[in-house]
């Protein structure tokens, strides 16, 4: 495959912008999480099962990221994430005409193979488009243009929310992705073209047996404090974990030039990068899950009001990538992920101090800390991922480090579930009251963000331990 050549300058090159741009689309799904409530009075379901809205949605590109990922490598970056694009925008206009809980699921499904195209792209349209020594800051450039959607996605939230409700969040969304596919056709980054007489071979059985053995635990992981542990759904995922895992190892054993070839697993630094990313993230993802309910239903501001203060968090972590990039390459990437990771722990743990009457700028102070941290992680962990596999596989590095953010979502997503809901009994149980009053949900929302920083801390120490190993070197096939 001709990976082309490097084109950037001050504000960083095309691809860059290109593949900034289309994840941006991808999260600004954060629109989603201020509208949580009214989705839920809407369809008439449990908070404990709004949850399906974001596993519907992550399991399908987690299941697909490392196959879709091949996929770039194998035909293009550019086509799959133009593919990408095209399959987003039919999955957010069907959830926004769903008249059912059921059809809106159904759709995020659509829309979650859309993300997988996309997340398996665009990384690596950023690290074939910059010389192996620029891959940090490249990577922090493209982080800032991702954050800017997790930045956009709540104030936006809120206003559509509040103008026209939670359909304009999907609505809204479906003619961006149409227009940033239109540009791509009309200006390609010529960056990824597919060369057939080098093309690697597909390794569909593999990839695929990877990508359902993490959904399967992920499956499991979070429907098992809702459904309990004994539950056949819950079973079967638990055992497609071993058993589909197993496959992928042997398979990749077996096979002549593996897509992510297991023994990379092997090296702690790469091992650890994987794990510290899935946790670091499964505390962030808290914030989205359970925050809106904290700033609308308990602290009463508007829609709009509570978007601004939510968007404080990624607002911080899209103003800190690119100092993180540089940061990085001058101090080490061990070192500064270990700074954002104690300021992510530090952060959360403000939020769980968090009152019925703290001032809100003490909210977004909270929030923009934790924001902080995970800006001074991300990028630095995200450059020593990329950087241990080989540059004609960058497609499936990327869409590794977005498999171990989605490990960390979903885990985000069933701890605070299980937690929120074990805790707002225990409450109810001593007040006296439902565990649906407003009275336990507090109380319960606290002790979420204890567990949540406690998390971070835990990682932080991990992170210590390689804190010396800087920028590996690009590995070559």
């Amino acid at each position: 495959m001709s990976l082309g050549t490097s084109r950037t300058g001050p504000l960083g090159s095309w691809p860059i912008v290109v593949a900034a741009t289309a994840v941006l689309v991808i999260n600004l799904d954060t629109m989603v999480n201020i509208a949580l409530p009214e989705l839920t009075r809407d369809f008439a379901v449990e908070v404990s099962e709004i949850g399906w809205l974001v596993i519907c949605y992550v399991l399908t590109y987690a299941c697909l990221l490392v196959t879709t990922g091949r996929l770039a490598d194998a035909f293009g970056h550019e086509h799959v994430l133009r593919l990408g694009l095209g399959l987003s925008v039919i999955g957010l206009a069907c959830c926004g005409v769903a008249p059912t809980w059921g059809l809106f699921l159904a759709s995020r499904v659509v829309q979650g193979a859309g993300a997988a195209l996309v997340l398996g792209a665009a990384p690596a349209l950023v690290t074939i488009s910059v010389p192996g020594e620029r891959r940090t800051r490249a990577l922090g450039q493209f982080q800032f243009g991702v954050a800017l959607g997790f930045v956009a996605g709540p104030p936006m939230g809120g206003v559509l929310l509040g103008w026209w409700g939670w359909r304009a969040v999907f609505l809204f969304r479906a003619p961006l992705a149409a227009a940033l596919l239109i540009l791509v056709v009309l200006r390609p980054t010529r960056l990824s073209t597919p060369d057939r007489t080098r093309r690697p071979p597909l390794d569909l059985g593999a990839t695929l047996s990877l990508g359902a053995a993490v959904a399967g635990g992920l499956l499991a992981l979070n429907r098992g404090g809702q459904s309990g542990w004994s539950s056949p759904l819950v079973l079967v995922g638990i055992a497609a974990v071993p058993i589909l895992g197993g496959l992928w190892i042997a398979l990749e054993r077996r096979a002549t030039s593996p897509a992510l070839d297991p023994r990379l697993f092997r090296a702690p630094s790469f091992a650890v990068a994987n794990l510290l990313s899935a946790a670091a993230n499964a505390t962030m993802f808290m914030i989205w899950l359970l925050v809106p309910y904290y700033l609308l239903s308990t602290r009463g501001y508007s829609p709009v009001v509570g978007g601004l203060l939510l968007a404080a968090n990624p607002l911080a972590m899209a103003l800190v990538a690119p100092l993180a990039g540089r940061g990085a390459g001058r101090l080490g990437a061990g070192r500064v992920a270990v700074v954002g990771l104690a300021v992510q722990s530090a952060g959360l743990f403000a939020l769980s101090r968090l009152g019925a009457s703290t001032p809100a700028v003490v909210v977004a102070l909270s929030l923009g800390t934790v924001g902080l941290g995970l800006g001074l992680f991300t990028v630095p962990n995200m450059s020593l991922v990329m950087g241990a596999i080989a540059r004609e596989q960058q497609g499936v590095a990327g869409a590794l480090t977005q498999m171990a953010r989605t490990v960390g979502v979903v885990s985000g997503v069933a701890v605070g579930s299980a937690g929120l809901v074990r805790v707002r009994s225990s409450e109810a149980l001593r007040l006296g009251v439902a565990s649906s009053d407003s009275l336990t949900f507090l109380p319960a929302f606290r002790q979420v963000f204890v567990v949540a920083s406690a998390i971070a801390a835990v990682a932080t120490l991990v992170s210590v331990a390689r804190a010396g190993d800087g920028e590996p070197r690009p590995s070559s096939t």
